[in-house]
């Protein structure tokens, strides 16, 4: 449908000239195909998941912008709002709030705001909601402990991460 597409390339476009703070394009990044995007995500400064960089994926129905994309971690994140063994991502923004007027860049914002602010009320990972709730020390503790073992910012990436 070419009201989809000549959305999606504006959006795409958007992001091309300006991410949003922590964003950055994978190295060799190729984006022909309008209906996905991969970015890294830096873990936003004061959060556990500072010291983490994370793939991540959206794809784009063919009924964009009057249907959501969905959102997935590819790398692995302990984290209320991520289903822990696909990466899923559960934030209104991409269920029953969507609006059409809502960009990828919008979405990407959403996305790194979920990180800094938690919703442990719709938690798809319940064990990090529940910890959250009960103990934020101990939940951070171990959202870092995770982040040191999936998320290291790889050695060519330092420089643009930190």
């Amino acid at each position: 449908n070419s009201k989809t597409f000549r959305r999606l390339a504006a959006d795409h476009a958007t992001l091309h000239s300006a991410l949003p703070p922590n964003y950055l394009f994978p190295t060799n990044y190729d984006s022909e195909d309008l209906t996905q995007l991969d970015v890294l995500l830096a873990g936003p400064e004061g959060t556990p998941y500072a010291s983490g960089l994370y793939k991540l994926h959206l794809e784009m129905p063919m009924q964009y912008p009057s249907a959501p994309p969905t959102a997935h971690f590819r790398t692995r994140i302990w984290h209320p709002n991520v289903e822990e063994a696909t990466g899923a991502v559960c934030v209104d923004t991409l269920k029953r709030d969507w609006q059409t007027k809502l960009t990828l860049k919008d979405v990407l914002v959403t996305i790194s705001c979920l990180l800094i602010q938690p919703n442990p009320a719709s938690a798809l990972n319940a064990e990090a909601g529940a910890l959250l709730q009960e103990d934020w020390d101990a939940f951070c503790r171990r959202a870092k402990l995770m982040t040191g073992i999936h998320a290291q910012v790889p050695k060519d990436l330092k420089d643009k991460v930190q």
